[in-house]
């Protein structure tokens, strides 16, 4: 029955080790759906927690969807699942050391005319039944790390987010495990016992070395998930035009995983087909094999057209940073929005749609800041846009304007801001500047608004992802 006791708390604290990976593989960016959860859990019940290898390979197989999931899994997986450095040999006794205690099993027992006596006069014999010290005096490794898996699910270790945190962590888990039991002995010891005192000492210092060890992990495992997250976060809300060349592959991996997300959303719906009126006169047809009973009813199928998007950038000093992101966040979401088209001005206007074709996103905006950098007018940039575009436009093309509205007191053309307005199924507005910023100086933006379907504050990633998930959103 104990055997039985041991098995059932091990499998517990393996299913919550394992649904605590899980959280960690979402902290590592690698999607886990509750779908995949279930799948895993199976798995593992399947192959068992005994081989790592078999177990790594079982839940890579429900949890890594690419390649480039599976070096992630792979690496998390060694990350979580390492095992602390072995302190004790095959008899659970470290070699180079003994403890100090009289029942270690490679003690060589006492003649037989004074075991009576020895047990007698063992100040240890008050602990034995204890199920923490029996363990420890015993190296039941099986027993001890059953205990501690459960001594920190119980202190929620898996919360410890500050490395200050440790000594706490390690004080909850060790109360858990009913500590207190043995330092009460030790200090009991400590005057009378000396040899006593000594050998419960280097047990609990055992046992503190192994809860610290796994503290540790956890810190390491969740800590630095928690971490990137946290570093994550606070890039997509920080504005695009202080973002420093240190931040930049961080940004561009940040920007790539908004697109992958929005383009596994966008793209699976776009796939599907809206149902339409019914069709009649196929229902009828597929009836006639079943005496006029319509079964299986047909419906005119209507198929989402993807949007067309033309974007129009000021690529001028002061909102250049923010068109440069709004390009690369464009054309990463090349699965969903194939049909896009951009335009860069700073006076001048013109089409840059082949330089993103035919040159890596990065060098096709240094090219487009190189052309079109200068003093803004967009009233003619507006013009060279309607010259270029306007009559391509439809109730199919969504306009995405990206500027300050800052035009050095010129006429801005708001004439052929409404055209446009007019031909497109909507234009958006996008300025980094603070809305508390539109309309002082020389912004025109409250003229703006009255010519454009949607005009909002953007100047960061999260916006950009909000606004553009909305687009998509709409277009569905």
């Amino acid at each position: 029955m104990a055997t039985e006791r041991v098995d059932s708390t091990l499998s517990s604290t393996s299913s919550d080790q394992l649904l605590a990976f899980i959280q960690y593989l979402r902290g590592k960016k690698i999607p886990v759906s509750p779908a995949d959860t279930l799948d895993a859990i199976g798995v593992a019940e399947l192959v068992g927690y005994d081989d790592k290898v078999l177990l790594r390979d079982g839940l890579a197989s429900a949890l890594a969807k690419s390649r480039h999931e599976l070096t992630l899994f792979e690496a998390a997986f060694e990350d979580y699942f390492q095992l602390p450095t072995e302190r004790f040999g095959p008899s659970g006794s470290n070699p180079s050391e003994q403890p100090n205690t009289p029942s270690a099993p490679d003690a060589a027992p006492p003649p037989d005319g004074i075991v009576n006596q020895t047990q007698e006069d063992d100040p240890l014999e008050g602990l034995r039944g204890n199920a923490l010290f029996d363990a420890l005096e015993s190296r039941d490794e099986s027993a001890l790390s059953v205990a501690i898996e459960t001594a920190a699910a119980e202190a929620k270790v898996e919360e410890i987010s500050l490395f200050t945190q440790r000594g706490q962590y390690v004080r909850k888990i060790l109360d858990a495990l009913g500590d207190e039991a043995l330092r009460e002995a030790a200090i009991e010891f400590e005057q009378s016992e000396p040899a006593a005192f000594e050998a419960v000492q280097a047990l609990r210092e055992q046992l503190r070395e192994r809860v610290r060890d796994r503290v540790e992990r956890a810190y390491l495992i969740h800590a630095s998930a928690a971490t990137e997250d946290l570093l994550d976060e606070s890039l997509s809300k920080l504005k695009l035009g202080n973002v420093d060349h240190s931040q930049m592959a961080r940004l561009k991996r940040l920007m790539d995983r908004m697109a992958r997300k929005l383009a596994a959303r966008h793209g699976r719906r776009r796939r599907k087909y809206r149902r339409g009126k019914l069709h009649v006169g196929e229902t009828v047809r597929r009836a006639i094999s079943t005496d006029g009973i319509p079964f299986h009813p047909r419906w005119r199928k209507i198929e989402r057209k993807r949007p067309q998007i033309m974007a129009i950038c000021d690529v001028s000093g002061s909102v250049a940073a923010y068109a440069k992101f709004l390009l690369m966040f464009l054309y990463a979401l090349q699965d969903v929005l194939p049909r896009t088209r951009s335009f860069a001005f700073s006076a001048a206007l013109g089409e840059v749609s082949d330089l993103f074709a035919s040159l890596p996103v990065e060098e096709a905006i240094e090219r487009v800041n190189l052309k079109y950098g200068g003093a803004t007018d967009y009233g003619r940039a507006l013009q060279d846009f309607s010259e270029l575009a306007l009559a391509e436009i439809n109730r199919a093309t969504t306009v995405i304007i990206l500027g300050d509205a800052r035009n050095n007191q010129a006429d801005l053309r708001v004439d052929l801001l409404a055209e446009i307005k007019a031909r497109s199924k909507q234009v958006i507005w996008l300025n980094p500047e603070s809305t508390r910023l539109w309309g002082t100086g020389d912004s025109e933006m409250l003229l703006v608004k009255r010519h454009c379907h949607l005009v909002r504050e953007c100047n960061n990633l999260k916006q950009l992802e909000r606004i553009i998930d909305k687009l998509l959103s709409d277009k569905r």
